[in-house]
């Protein structure tokens, strides 16, 4: 297992690391087009201090601004989901909406942080999602290169494909940062991303469509049973996850087609 002092922070690797990440995505289920790009210098509306009240370092600020995100689609109420039942933070977006008044710092980290830990999150760490209360939390500490996962479930935890940092707390560690960094398994940057995309290959995160992904623990409600293991059949039949045969649009088409036949209920657009 990796140990923190093999781990080091740069923010060009952490920018390719994400945007290699969604482009994954776009490969095996996501529009393209959702996924949007900084211009040259950077999001202006992240470059005009829109997030300057959220009390985050230069460094994640400048992060930040050059990273890609996903975007919501003209037309949609939702983005699609990036990992299973999971919405990215789009950064660029929501330092638009402090600017207008639309949004506050407590509503940014209370969405991208959660509750639970308070004050406790320090200023150089960023979340990486951004939803509800049951939206998975993805913390990245442009200080270690890491990434922790809170409550992350245990078969990724212990049973995943990449080893997770096992000394992420010593006695260098604030006080009030102990029990989340302990309870919340961490990842070197890069290996976080593997992982992901480890989990989407051996298809225990199943994307239903373009826009929603699901994983293989999950119940998904009454008359559901066998939803995951017809969808996995599909995307084998379709190539996945040898990319020179997979036929990303056939797939998504069956699968629906499927689901509409089968399971309407996780049909697209129902």
């Amino acid at each position: 297992m990796p140990e923190l002092d093999e781990i080091s922070y740069s923010r060009e690797a952490c920018v390719a690391a994400i945007r290699d990440y969604y482009s994954f995505l776009a490969t095996m289920y996501m529009d393209k087009s959702t996924i949007i790009e900084p211009p040259e210098q950077g999001w202006p509306s992240i470059a005009a201090g829109g997030l300057q009240s959220l009390g985050k370092t230069e460094e994640v600020t400048t992060l930040l601004r050059y990273l890609p995100y996903i975007g919501t689609p003209k037309r949609a109420l939702w983005k699609p989901q990036g990992s299973p039942f999971c919405y990215w933070a789009d950064w660029q977006s929501y330092a638009r909406g402090v600017s207008e008044g639309r949004l506050t710092p407590d509503n940014l980290r209370v969405c991208s942080e959660g509750v639970e830990y308070g004050n406790d999150i320090p200023s150089h760490v960023i979340g990486l999602t951004y939803g509800g209360r049951d939206n998975p939390i993805f913390l990245l500490d442009t200080k270690l290169g890491i990434v922790h996962w809170l409550e992350c479930p245990n078969e990724i935890q212990y049973e995943g494909t990449r080893d997770h940092v096992t000394d992420v707390v010593d006695d260098s560690t604030p006080e009030n940062e102990v029990e989340w960094r302990e309870d919340s398994p961490a990842w070197a940057i890069a290996d976080f991303f593997e992982l992901l995309k480890d989990q989407f290959r051996d298809l225990k995160f199943i994307p239903l469509s373009s826009r929603t992904v699901v994983d293989i623990p999950t119940v998904l409600g009454p008359n559901s049973d066998g939803v995951q293991d017809m969808v996995q059949k599909i995307y084998r039949e379709h190539g996945w996850p040898d990319l020179s045969r997979y036929r990303k649009e056939d797939c998504l088409e069956a699968i629906q087609v499927a689901l509409r036949e089968h399971y309407p209920d996780h049909a697209e657009g129902t």
